[in-house]
């Protein structure tokens, strides 16, 4: 039995259907309006988790009765042979689900109903071990493109062209995407948690010229065989790191080697991640933007003010991987909390990031309601002197183990500065 079969038979179960079919979709290209062009297909995870394909329009059945498989694809029309090549023949053709289904009986249901596609983010969640081989290539080829940044990066270039150089080393590496649309942003760009290139106009993007001195975060990965790769270094480029900037840098590291070596099964993410605040938020203290008890400042949501994500995702088929919250919990509102992505106990064979950071955001600093909530906590003065200080985050990819944690990025050197 192959790995594939083994996935296939552990999801069977969870599902405990007796009767009818459950079929699971790859799904179908998108086109692009008023060209011959296709939006990029990415198959739906659990399709490929359960065959290893990544062709559009395919099909893979379950047969609940006979308690067996069977996968459907399209075949190409000789009209399409003109302008394509030829779709890969896997299992039987297309055109033949309908009259096998009618053979089936009913009912016919879909994986993704809520209940059947649960069962399979449970079978996902642990990662086997031809998923870990696939998921260490992704970090490997992400190392070619950080080693180019490293190397090449100096002011007075622009993020696009940091982006560009480092992208093509992903793909010369052999990874076939990027596992996200890159975050690339120098200074005051480096606060936005999800900085984009181009995404205030997509005709007309922008792009910033790294001056010296100026923090640069690249949070990017690359994705080989479906599973993704996401790493965060940030990085001076151009000159000595302020001693602001220095500080901070070690405080986000540090906060991140005591979150990694906490990464082991049966503890739980969430004190993980409020242990990562609490490890921030005293450092604040010791640099005099924030004042009062640490616990205190964490409950008021003093520290998420510059530390308001979450500390870290689970990674697979997708960078935000399924399974992230135990299915008797909810996402809290708390402000230190509430983009937390994973709130479980940790389990051998997950793979989670884990990348606090440090941030000054213009909409939670210059908000008037916080300014008076923190009135008594936060240090104003200070903090205003830092606006459009941008961010610091530094990110890893663990495999969570029966013994110590393994850093799949490890590989990647994290420098203070470049250029």
């Amino acid at each position: 039995m192959n790995h594939f079969e083994r996935r296939r038979s552990s999801v069977a179960t969870r599902w405990a259907v007796n009767e009818g079919v459950v079929l699971v979709r790859a799904g179908s290209v998108v086109p692009v309006p008023g060209s011959d062009t296709l939006h990029p297909f990415h198959p739906h995870p659990d399709f490929a988790y359960l065959t290893g394909i990544g062709h559009p329009d395919t099909v893979l059945a379950y047969d609940a009765g006979a308690d067996d498989w069977e996968l459907f694809s399209p075949r190409s029309t000789p009209d399409e042979l003109v302008w394509e090549q030829p779709a890969p023949e896997h299992g039987r053709p297309l055109d033949e689900l309908e009259g096998w289904l009618t053979t089936r009986g009913a009912p016919i249901r879909e994986a993704t109903e809520p209940s059947l596609a649960r069962a399979i983010a449970a079978v996902r969640l642990l990662k086997d071990d031809a998923e870990l081989d696939l998921l260490r290539t992704a970090a490997r080829c992400s190392e070619s493109g950080f080693g180019w940044v490293y190397d090449n990066t100096v002011a007075g270039m622009t993020e696009r062209q940091v982006q560009v150089g480092m992208e093509a080393e992903f793909f010369l590496a052999g990874a076939p995407r990027v596992a996200y649309d890159s975050i690339v942003a120098s200074g005051h760009n480096g606060s936005f948690l999800h900085y984009a290139y181009g995404l205030d106009d997509v005709h007309l993007p922008a792009t910033r010229t790294i001056e010296a001195g100026d923090l640069l975060l690249i949070d990017a990965g690359a994705q080989y065989g479906g599973y993704a790769s996401d790493v965060t270094r940030t990085m001076v480029v151009g000159g000595e790191p302020t001693d602001v900037q220095s500080f901070l840098w070690d405080l986000v590291l540090r906060a991140q080697e005591l979150a990694i070596d906490r990464c082991r099964p049966g503890v739980e993410w969430r004190e993980v991640h409020l242990d990562a605040a609490r490890t921030i938020g005293a450092g604040l203290v010791e640099l005099g933007l924030l004042e009062g008890e640490i616990d205190e400042l964490v409950s008021s949501g003093a520290v998420a003010l510059f530390f308001p994500h979450g500390l870290g995702h689970l990674i697979g088929l997708t960078v935000h991987d399924v399974a992230g919250y135990h299915d008797d919990r909810e996402p809290s509102s708390h402000p230190q909390l509430r983009y937390l992505r994973t709130d479980r106990p940790l389990e051998a064979g997950m793979i989670t990031s884990v990348e606090p950071g440090v941030y000054f955001i213009e909409a939670l600093l210059g908000d008037p309601e916080q300014r008076a909530r923190h009135a008594d906590s936060v240090r104003w003065e200070a903090v205003d002197r830092l606006r459009g200080f941008g961010g610091i985050r530094i990110e890893d990819d663990v495999h969570v183990t029966a013994g110590e944690p393994e850093v799949l990025s490890e590989v990647i050197p994290k420098p203070k500065r470049i250029g």
